[in-house]
Order: C-alpha cells, then structure tokens, then sequence
C-alpha cells in the first residue's frame, strides 16, 4: 500500500509504506528507511481521495494553444510605440484604437484633403501623459505602419511558438514554453 500526498497544486505524491512520515509544525517530513531525508516540496497534506487524472499531452496542447492567444490578444492590446511626430509616443491598440486608427488612416488617403489637412488621434508621451494630438496624413499613416507592424510581430511570435508546442511530445515540453512579447 502506498501513502498519499498532495501538493498545493494538486500534484500527487505516493510513498512506500517503508518510508517515515513525520509532521512539525504543519511540515511533513518524509525519510526513507536508510535515513536519508526525501526532498519534497513542504506543501505537501496527506491525501485520500482518488487520485487526480493528470491531463493529456493534447490537452495541455490546446490549454497552451489557448494561453498563447490570449498573451498575444493582450500584447497586442497593450500598445505600440511610434516616432512619427517626432519623438516616441505611446498608442493605444485594443479592438476600438485599431477602427479607429484605420478610419484616420483611411480619411488621410482621401482625394481632395487640404494641404493643411490633420486628424487628431490619442497618443501618449515619454511622460505618461495621454493626449489627443494633430497628426499630418503622413504621420497618421506613419502611425499605422507601425501598428500594423507590432500586430503582426505578435501574431508572428503566436504562429512560432504554436509551433513549437504542437512539435512538443511531452507534457513538460509544452508546459516548458512561455510566451516573450516580441
């Protein structure tokens, strides 16, 4: 028979019967028979209960998969620097900054613009300070240029790591890969 512990995140750990387990303090403490202290996690609670079914390599797969779509929906999501007026500014890019981006983007290529033509687009500064600023049609465009660009850099860095998680043969493996923003 064997002697059940689970640790705070639900990993089970088994013991042989030979091995001691004593408790100080809420700390248990697991000795083989040789007297060699075990090394384990000291989070450990006896367990009784059946014992957890670990997942399957697809579906840690799929949780990944699906982890990795929100890190790269949130990396986008979290801005994208661009110098077009000049210096460094900081843009918003969640679902709505991006329509409306496009819909300045999309005005500046219209014929007929005055030569003074601006559109006013929210941006941040090197101080933090968020702002609606005149932007020309060149730097309007310029301003969706890069946005573009760091959407696609995270779709990018999405595609490859997805790929390295669906050529991962191991739970550990996949759980192993983290995603970096690009």
């Amino acid at each position: 028979m064997m002697q059940t512990f689970i640790d705070t995140d639900g990993s089970p750990w088994q013991f042989d019967d030979d091995v001691t387990v004593s408790q100080v303090d809420g700390v248990y403490t697991f000795t083989a028979p040789g007297g060699a202290v075990l090394n384990v996690p000291q989070t450990l609670r006896p367990y009784s209960g059946p014992l957890p079914v670990p997942p399957t390599l697809d579906q840690v797969v799929a949780s990944k998969l699906a982890e990795f779509s929100g890190d790269c929906q949130a990396d986008i999501y979290s801005g994208f620097h661009s110098s077009a007026l000049g210096a460094d500014y900081l843009y918003p890019a969640k679902a709505t900054d991006q329509q409306n981006l496009a819909s300045s983007v999309l005005a500046s290529l219209l014929p007929a613009q005055p030569d003074d033509w601006t559109t006013p687009f929210w941006c941040a500064d090197a101080d933090g300070e968020w702002a609606f600023r005149p932007h020309t049609a060149a730097q309007i465009q310029q301003v969706g240029k890069d946005g573009k660009a760091r959407i696609l850099a995270c779709m990018a860095q999405n595609v490859a790591l997805a790929a390295q998680v669906q050529a991962a043969t191991t739970v550990a493996a996949v759980q192993a890969i983290a995603w970096v923003s690009p």
